[in-house]
């Protein structure tokens, strides 16, 4: 039976891979009270919806898969990011998928000038409009910012509830390399990652990253990219754990079933 969640101590069981980091990480800042993020809880997962995506964490029995299936009718999600195997336990069909990756020892960087996001911001900390700025100007096909209205009121409101971290390097006083991570108490998801190409080689992206996972001291660090990327960041010390994949729910027909597919 799926149920609303009340409680952040009922999503800390899903505390296991990249997804339930974003769900439990939504969670500590939003809190269950407001109807822009939501969160339910069924027998061994859970789902977030925000956006009017809804993000699948934990595990999906067979038994399970009619009533996930109409309930995801029910909210009215457009897409539905979950791993492959829950992708598949549902009969959804995929169209974009990432690789999840795990941090395995230290990342190698060298020390740079960084900048941390605060929620009472001087001079010295990262500004989130030049992040933005930053991540619109690396945007690709499958790597795009939201409106910034969205992004800065998302971020800042995250920061403030320190849900979120978020670094940036400069040089000659500008940010070239920036990234944030969602903190679940036993995780980091590294995630809006970012540096100019004047940049790209120097080890200050990586030098980002370091700095953001040391700063979090979870036990786990973790990110979602594209497989083009995956020798980039298998350099920085990360390997392979799982793969997320995106659905589209727009055409979901209860009880009918859809055909896996794979890119």
């Amino acid at each position: 039976m799926i149920r609303a969640a009340s409680r952040v101590t009922e999503l800390q069981a899903f505390d296991c891979d990249a997804l339930g980091c974003s769900v439990i990480s939504s969670a500590a800042a939003y809190g269950f009270r407001t109807a822009a993020v939501r969160f339910w809880c069924g027998n061994g997962f859970a789902i977030r919806l925000q956006d009017s995506t809804a993000v699948l964490c934990g595990t999906v029995d067979a038994d399970d898969r009619e009533e996930l299936r109409e309930f995801l009718s029910c909210i009215r999600a457009d897409t539905l990011l979950c791993r492959e195997e829950n992708a598949c336990r549902l009969h959804f069909s995929f169209t974009n998928s990432s690789l999840e990756m795990e941090l395995q020892g230290d990342i190698p960087a060298q020390e740079k000038d960084l900048c941390f996001a605060s929620s009472n911001q001087t001079d010295h900390d990262l500004c989130l409009s030049d992040m933005y700025r930053l991540l619109a100007a690396c945007a690709l096909p499958d790597f795009s910012v939201p409106p910034f209205e969205s992004f800065y009121l998302d971020m800042s409101h995250r920061i403030r509830h320190r849900a979120v971290l978020a670094a940036g390097a400069q040089k000659n006083h500008a940010l070239c390399a920036c990234a944030a991570a969602d903190l679940s108490p036993k995780q980091a998801l590294l995630f809006s990652g970012a540096a100019l190409p004047a940049v790209r080689g120097s080890k200050m992206f990586s030098g980002v990253l370091s700095a953001l996972t040391a700063k979090a001291e979870k036990q786990r660090t973790l990110l979602l990219c594209g497989k083009y990327l995956r020798k980039h960041y298998e350099q920085m010390g990360f390997s392979v754990c799982g793969r997320v994949v995106q659905t589209p729910l727009t055409n979901l027909v209860f009880g009918k079933k859809v055909s896996n597919g794979k890119n």
